[in-house]
Parts: structure tokens; C-alpha cells; sequence
């Protein structure tokens, strides 16, 4: 878990260029997701938070922000769990886009109280590859933990 969040937070740190940047997925979101689904204990809401301050250090944001917008995402992705594994992919990937358009609206108003920021149209971009990239994750990541498994 803490070497895919910590990979998560090597691509956010990367210098993009400006069109990739605005379409870039908000990537610790993705995993505090795939792995508040696929947890069977409430620790991943402690890593949340651990990862979102971490976040907000690395990325000179307000400290707590991303913090508070991930706490919120572990804690509504764990209590409907259940509900989501017995989901088909699609219907997986709409919860999870859902969930992820909360936690950039938890962001923007954040942002909106402490600086007065108005949300753009062009914030929900992140979502649009967010859909695009939710499946790979949860592929890839799925056959790692049975792999991992299987070899022990």
C-alpha cells in the first residue's frame, strides 16, 4: 500500500506540462480509493490523512486540506465497500468518480474559504482521466495482491 501511495506522490511532484497538468489525475485520491475498497480494517483512513498531510507539505498547499478531502473519501469508499464490490466494474467506476468529484468539491471550497478561489470548469478535467485510468489501477493492482498471494 505505502509503495503505490508513495509512487502516487512521485507523479504528482513530476513537472508536467501545462495541458497534462490540467488533465492529471488527482493520483492519491485514486489509491486512498482502490485501497479504502479492498482494506478489511479502518487503518487506511489514518494513512488518508498521514498521505493528505504529506500532500499538502509537498505541495505548499494549507495544511490539512487534502488531509480532510481524503479522510472523507476512505471513509465514504469503506462504508460502502461492500455495496461497490459487488458492482460491476462500470457501475464501480461511476461510485468511484462520484466519490472523487467530493473530494474536489471538498478542495474547491476549502480553497473558496481561505482564499476566495471560484472554481473552474476546467477542475473537473482530473475526472475525465480519472475514468480512463480507475480501471487500470484496479486491474493491475488486483492481480499484484494476488500475486503476492500466491508466492507466499
Amino acid at each position: 500500500m505505502h509503495l503505490s501511495l508513495l509512487g502516487s506522490l512521485l507523479m504528482m511532484l513530476v513537472p508536467w506540462s501545462a495541458i497534462i497538468s490540467l488533465f492529471q489525475p488527482h493520483w492519491i485520491a485514486l489509491l486512498i480509493a482502490y485501497w479504502s475498497l479492498n482494506a478489511t480494517s479502518n487503518r487506511v483512513i489514518y494513512v488518508a490523512f498521514a498521505y493528505g498531510l504529506l500532500t499538502d507539505i509537498l505541495m505548499g498547499s494549507l495544511l490539512g486540506k487534502h488531509g480532510m478531502s481524503l479522510v472523507a473519501l476512505s471513509f465514504l469508499v469503506t462504508k460502502s465497500a461492500k455495496q461497490l464490490r459487488m458492482k460491476s466494474i462500470w457501475q464501480m467506476l461511476g461510485m468511484v468518480l462520484v466519490l472523487l468529484f467530493n473530494d474536489i468539491l471538498i478542495r474547491a471550497v476549502i480553497d473558496w474559504v481561505s482564499f476566495g478561489y471560484k472554481p473552474v470548469v476546467t477542475d473537473l478535467f482530473p475526472l475525465l482521466t480519472a475514468a480512463l485510468v480507475w480501471p487500470w489501477i484496479k486491474y493491475l493492482l488486483d492481480r499484484f495482491q494476488i500475486s503476492l498471494r500466491n508466492s507466499t
